[in-house]
């Protein structure tokens, strides 16, 4: 209950209950949801809903203490019969800062507890338990499918928890209750809608933890049905959520053996570039694609680089993702690589040079016969000359429509390195991970043949792996390492990993140079010792049907004797020695 009402943005009292006081009271199952009152994208409810049968006495008594918190908050009362079912209403008086009245509403009836924030979302509950012809949410046709599909591959098993998410009305709600969409500018929640992503109608799943051989294991079903009989499954760009499935999942050879977490991905990547189109141009709010591939290809300023006939129409149909990093942990210790299969190594590599030629932030390097390129963000940039930029259709640029606009955060990528090996276009975080990739010597041992890989791809295989799209492996011990230490230090505002640079960019504040404030205190957290050894090995799998998506994976239970002998890299500053723990 906790997590679910932290992601709307509420602490554990907005319905006066704590997850620790259903202990005893709840006779049945347990279910808690979000829910859009009436459509209205304006309207949040958060809806806890418990199965007291056999447990009525306990049941009186929860609702008497909730009556007890409610009064020493200052809380208005009040009672009323509907249909003869008593409800009573808490007004919590608003304080400091709050735009709206905490309300909220309880009720018992028919062996089931029932508490809303939202008196309009109570009464529609009240009137389809008094009701049971009523349309629920057990007649939504993307909640029937999805529950359909994941009770399938679950067979005899019985879950401990069932989920179900609409994605663009839940979005929409956490917007609500967090007061409204506050960043001016694109609404990226409306673009995908209208680039056709609403095609994605419900995804959910089951849930068991500590079965027979794993710790965990879930099941998942992303319900996206063909929005046309003919021709192209989906419209506009999401016509780019093309994942074909396939049995190569393998990782290649030149991949590490102490990788912290592996990814293959099979996707139509020359399509979806094409598909793109429409979606960037909704974004940028004017038809840039083609004007940008024009502008690379024919500014005489420019790299002079045909994408489309240089890159895009080599790149093959396989994209790999995988990470590790160096001890000890600082803000730069995740390294990270992309792989993306491609048809002529040997034209792509000359588009890559021509580009990064081109970019004075690019600088050569070599390593062994590979023709490697390093960017790092300049701190300062050049003095140019400020240009007002106008034409028809765009206006001026430092207006005050344009000021409303989001902040930009800067370039997503500050530093990385790209070559062509091994038959792909590899792009790493780091210039030094991407030398290590290349040198690797032959006869080390394969990633697929560590002892925790190939467990997972036991599990998953059990679970229903084999003809796949996407294929997914991870040392959940290794993995957490680096955002818990840096969580520990207090510097994941500071963190250049995945993880922290995507929390700066949501979270952080819109003035430049101001760090985003931590959250979560990690002074008084263990060591991560003491964590690690609850942390096994992880996978899934996503397999592509005709309705949607099926994912299913696993944690495993993590055997005494460990699972394999390679650990992060350990760097140690002036000579720059690098070896395995």
């Amino acid at each position: 209950i906790q997590q679910l009402e932290s992601k709307l943005g509420r602490n554990d009292s907005r319905l006066g209950i704590k997850p620790e006081e259903l202990k005893g009271v709840h006779g049945g199952e347990v279910a808690m949801g979000t829910i859009q009152p009436g459509g209205d994208a304006k309207q949040h409810a958060l809806a806890l809903v418990v199965d007291v049968t056999g447990h009525t006495e306990q049941a009186n008594k929860l609702l008497a203490e909730v009556a007890k918190k409610m009064k020493a908050k200052g809380a208005q009362s009040s009672a009323r019969t509907v249909n003869g079912v008593s409800l009573t209403t808490y007004v919590l008086p608003r304080e400091r800062g709050q735009t709206e009245t905490q309300k909220t509403v309880y009720f018992l009836h028919d062996s089931f507890l029932v508490g809303v924030d939202h008196e309009g979302a109570a009464q529609e509950i009240l009137t389809r338990l008094l009701d049971s012809k009523q349309k629920s949410l057990k007649d939504d046709a993307a909640y029937q499918a999805t529950m359909a599909r994941v009770r399938a591959a679950a067979g005899d098993a019985k879950p401990h928890l069932s989920w179900f998410v609409e994605p663009f009305g839940y979005v929409e709600t956490l917007r609500a209750s967090a007061g409204g969409r506050k960043k001016r500018g694109t609404d990226l929640l409306k673009v995908l809608a209208n680039q056709g992503f609403a095609a994605i109608q419900g995804l959910g799943g089951f849930v068991e933890f500590a079965t027979a051989e794993n710790e965990l294991v879930h099941r998942t079903f992303i319900f996206a049905p063909a929005v046309n009989k003919t021709g192209e499954k989906y419209n506009l760009a999401a016509r780019m959520l093309k994942f074909p499935n396939s049995e190569d999942q393998a990782p290649p050879a030149w991949i590490p053996h102490q990788t912290t977490n592996y990814l293959t991905l099979n996707w139509k990547m020359q399509e979806a570039f094409e598909h793109a189109k429409t979606l960037v141009d909704e974004v940028a709010g004017a038809p840039v694609f083609e004007d940008i591939l024009d502008s690379l290809k024919n500014d005489p300023n420019g790299p002079r680089v045909d994408l489309r006939q240089g890159l895009v129409r080599h790149l093959g149909e396989r994209a790999i993702f995988f990470t590790d990093y160096r001890l000890p942990i600082t803000t730069s210790s995740e390294r990270w690589l992309v792989a993306l299969a491609v048809k002529d190594p040997a034209a792509v590599q000359a588009t890559i040079d021509k580009a990064m030629t081109a970019d004075p932030d690019a600088k050569k390097r070599v390593i062994g016969t590979h023709t490697a390129w390093e960017i790092i963000e300049q701190e300062t940039p050049a003095e140019v000359e400020e240009l007002n930029i106008a034409s028809p259709g765009f206006g001026e640029f430092g207006n005050a429509e344009k000021e409303e606009e989001e902040e930009e955060r800067g370039p997503l990528l500050s530093h990385a390195a790209f070559t062509v090996g091994f038959g792909q276009l590899l792009v790493a975080s780091h210039i030094d991970y991407l030398e290590e990739i290349i040198n690797r010597g032959a006869g080390q041992q394969a990633l697929d043949n560590t002892k925790d890989f190939v467990m997972i791809n036991h599990a998953l295989t059990k679970l229903g792996a084999g003809q796949d799209a996407v294929r997914y492996f991870s040392r959940m011990d290794k993995e957490f390492h680096t955002t818990y230490e840096l969580i520990r230090q207090g510097k994941m505002p500071e963190s250049e990993t995945l993880l922290g640079d995507a929390l700066n960019r949501l979270f952080g504040p819109e003035e430049k140079g101001v760090l985003r404030e931590q959250q979560i205190r990690g002074d008084k957290m263990p060591d991560y010792e003491k964590v690690r050894v609850y942390l096994g090995p992880s996978g899934l799998f996503v397999q592509s049907e005709d309705n949607g998506w099926f994912v299913a994976g696993c944690l495993v239970k993590k055997p005494a004797g460990g699972m394999e002998a390679a650990g992060p890299m350990v760097s140690r500053r002036g000579n720059e020695r690098r070896g395995t723990v």
